[in-house]
């Protein structure tokens, strides 16, 4: 009976409760595709620093990634490799070795990342490959051949064909420098990883920085992100002389814009039901106000104090239900759409790349997520309806209905 009643009253003004309506609709749907185009861009960051730069597993020397010295490789890497390739979750392994170094033309030079990589191996873990935008990717299988980003090559006016000088440290701490010819130019979506780093088959590398038959890396890409804290401890226990490190743990800003934004788009959710809650709470103290002859008719007639308290709490909620399911259809058409066609902001994809994102994004949500939007929309809901039921029933029946 009271639902009946309640139902009855929230269409009592029709033009001010289709404005609330629709006001709930708009603040449902503008929250929950923010939560999804967040989502999408930390997807998107997180799967192109796994297939780009991190892999989903390193392994190290325990002393490498604290000094970063070529004396701390991986004594038995060949076998090592090998042996994690094999493992049941690993889709494909590769090892590297790693310098820093310095590039020169006769332009400029510039501190730089030299990565040694096993060609084929480098291309199933990273897709390197098809990040080539000029040139080729070490087909001629000729020495002394290098990858360059766009970027580097704009900065030492570099060009396909073209030659550059490399300098580094050997493993016993004299400079070691040789010629390489440009033979490909890349770019990924990590403008700080393109300015300073360059490829060099390993074959090239290896005996200028005497690290020969072995690696200072060895990067794992798994089959899925779900088996990665399995399989880290399981390759831990295999090879207890090393040290094995996730993505997060390797880039651990990535994961804390991963929990920051969650944060931010929950406190950005609440802002916008907290302004939804005031314009509910204005919407039923009007409607209270505007009744209160009626109200005080029935507390006057011997109608309990509990009974109109739990009306105008139902009035609140079926006010609330009423412009969810436009919100929730508009936002879950709109995720669809942009999560197929992309989210794409071409003109500010330098300003992406710099931060590490691509500028095409995919919205998503959670299960989870949306079941965290509904219980803050369950929570404003109860909150808005308090405040207009207590001043129901704080009417005095002798004064309300007094004309």
């Amino acid at each position: 009976m009271i639902l009946k009643v309640a139902s009855r009253n929230i269409w009592r003004s029709k033009k001010r409760s289709a404005i609330l309506m629709a006001a709930i609709s708009l603040g449902l749907w503008a929250g929950i595709f923010l939560m999804a185009f967040y989502n999408g861009l930390i997807e998107q960051r997180i799967n192109t620093a796994i297939s780009s730069e991190l892999s989903h597993l390193q392994i190290h020397h325990p002393t490498f990634r604290k000094e970063f010295e070529s004396i701390y490789f991986l004594s038995n890497g060949k076998e090592l490799l090998k042996s994690v390739a094999q493992h049941k979750n690993t889709k494909a392994a590769t090892g590297r070795i790693l310098v820093k170094g310095m590039i020169a033309s006769p332009a400029g030079s510039s501190g730089v990342s030299i990565v040694g990589v096993l060609p084929a191996e480098e291309n199933k873990v990273t897709n390197l490959q098809r990040k080539i935008r000029k040139g080729t990717y070490f087909e001629s299988r000729k020495r002394n051949e290098i990858l360059i980003s766009e970027r580097l090559r704009k900065k030492l006016r570099l060009d396909l064909k073209k030659k550059t000088v490399l300098t580094f440290q050997d493993v016993d701490g004299n400079l070691a420098s040789a010629a390489f010819r440009v033979v490909g130019m890349y770019k990924t979506g990590n403008t700080a990883y393109d300015d300073a780093t360059i490829f060099v088959p390993i074959s090239t590398i290896d005996s200028l920085s005497g690290i020969k038959n072995t690696f200072n890396e060895i990067a794992v890409l798994l089959n899925s992100n779900k088996n990665l804290e399995q399989t880290q401890k399981e390759l831990q226990q295999q090879f207890p002389q090393t040290e094995v490190k996730n993505w997060m743990e390797i880039s651990p800003e990535i994961g804390l814009v991963v929990s920051f934004g969650t944060q931010m788009v929950i406190v950005i959710m609440g802002i916008i039901l907290l302004a939804l809650l005031f314009g509910i709470v204005n919407t039923m103290m009007m409607s209270v106000l505007e009744r209160t002859y009626e109200i005080g008719m029935l507390l006057a007639l011997g109608m309990n104090k509990f009974k109109i308290f739990t009306m105008i709490v139902a009035e609140t909620f079926l006010l609330i239900l009423a412009g969810c399911p436009l919100g929730i259809s508009l936002a879950f058409i709109t995720i669809a759409i942009t999560d197929h066609y992309g989210i794409r902001f071409s003109e500010l994809s330098d300003v992406y790349s710099s931060f590490g994102f691509d500028p095409v994004i995919y919205p998503k949500i959670s299960a989870e997520q949306f079941g965290t939007i509904m219980l803050l929309v369950a929570i404003t809901a109860l909150v808005s309806s308090i405040f207009p039921a207590r001043k129901a029933i704080s009417l005095k029946p002798a004064e309300s209905i007094k004309k």
